[in-house]
């Protein structure tokens, strides 16, 4: 018996079309949305490396921090034991030859640790960086701040750059008035001047401007400071630090008391850099500490497929292996972590 059937039959062309018209709608369909998973699972992947570079760096800089704080502390303790030993001598008198022989071995040691490279510490004993000052001083010899019974007019031509500072002294002006004239005059230059403990003219100047300092600056002009005028070499040295000031002392062999005063003085100086690495070292752990909280933060499932895609591309030619493996590695360490809570 047949069974009737109100719908027509199709022929297998118009079957196959459409067949095919409703493939082509549905990846049409598809397709935007594939491409914006894919675009925001690179935009994943992207921050993932950067935050774990960031991470990289931060980590240095803080493992830098630590072995310039525990130098510097090194260095203090080392002078608090060299005073404990010179005050078992009365204050008046001079360090024995035994005495002589611990000094001068205590600073040589500070010397050296203070200068080796992965110290953090520039010439003057403090924390180094990017933004690091030249340091030069005039040679002792050289007066440009008491006053004088005449005015003065004094040109500071500073080595073969061709430029030039111009020092207008008047008659009778005191030391202080004096140093805002040459501090003004200096400053449009771009360099810093100002005095040290011992009354010493500092000049100082950013990488941009250090070649000002680095060469022979000749001095001429009208005044007394210039003898008879004529052009004189003025050298700029770099100024000695604390230790080897604390060593002019031990050499020219003054009392107990003198080397004591140094020492509490090199003392001051120290603590101060070891407070300044103790506050970046801080800032440097809380910047690290975001971070993680930052990683942590992400689903278990979010760090899965993101430790799965960084996986693949490390096979893909044109990665950077390096990195996509440090990425690879945090992310499977948040991972463990994740499981273990």
């Amino acid at each position: 018996m047949l069974v009737t059937s109100s719908e027509k039959p199709q022929a297998p062309d118009a079957i196959k079309t459409a067949k095919s018209e409703s493939l082509v709608s549905q990846v049409k369909e598809r397709t935007p949305n594939q491409a914006i998973n894919k675009v925001t699972a690179k935009q994943e992947q992207v921050e993932v490396l950067s935050r774990w570079s960031a991470r990289g760096k931060l980590s240095q800089a803080l493992a830098k921090a630590e072995y310039s704080e525990a130098t510097l502390r090194q260095m203090y303790n080392a002078l608090s034991d060299l005073a404990r030993k010179l005050n078992t001598q009365t204050a008046s008198v001079k360090p024995n030859s035994a005495q002589q022989t611990e000094v001068q071995s205590t600073i040589q040691s500070m010397q050296q640790l203070a200068a080796k490279s992965g110290s953090g510490l520039n010439k003057q004993l403090n924390l180094s960086s990017e933004s690091d000052v030249s340091v030069r001083q005039l040679n002792a010899n050289i007066d440009l701040l008491s006053a004088r019974p005449h005015d003065e007019k004094i040109n500071l031509l500073m080595g073969r750059s061709g430029k030039s500072v111009v020092l207008n002294l008047p008659a009778n002006q005191g030391e202080a008035k004096n140093l805002t004239s040459i501090q003004n005059a200096f400053a449009r230059q771009d360099i810093n001047v100002e005095l040290d403990r011992n009354n010493n003219l500092l000049f100082s100047a950013t990488k941009e401007h250090a070649g000002l300092l680095d060469e022979t600056w000749i001095m001429s002009g009208e005044g007394v400071r210039v003898a008879a005028g004529n052009p004189i070499s003025v050298p700029l040295t770099e100024p000695s630090n604390q230790l080897e000031q604390l060593a002019q002392v031990a050499e020219s062999n003054s009392d107990i008391q003198a080397h004591r005063d140094k020492i509490k003085q090199v003392q001051q100086h120290l603590r101060s850099s070891i407070l300044k690495a103790q506050a970046q070292r801080k800032e440097l752990a809380s910047q690290l500490l975001e971070i993680e909280r930052a990683a942590t933060n992400m689903q278990p499932n979010e760090l899965t497929d993101l430790s799965n895609s960084l996986g693949d591309q490390m096979f893909n030619v044109g990665t950077n292996s390096i990195s996509t493996i440090m990425a690879q590695a945090n992310i499977t360490h948040s991972l463990v972590r994740y499981s273990l809570y």
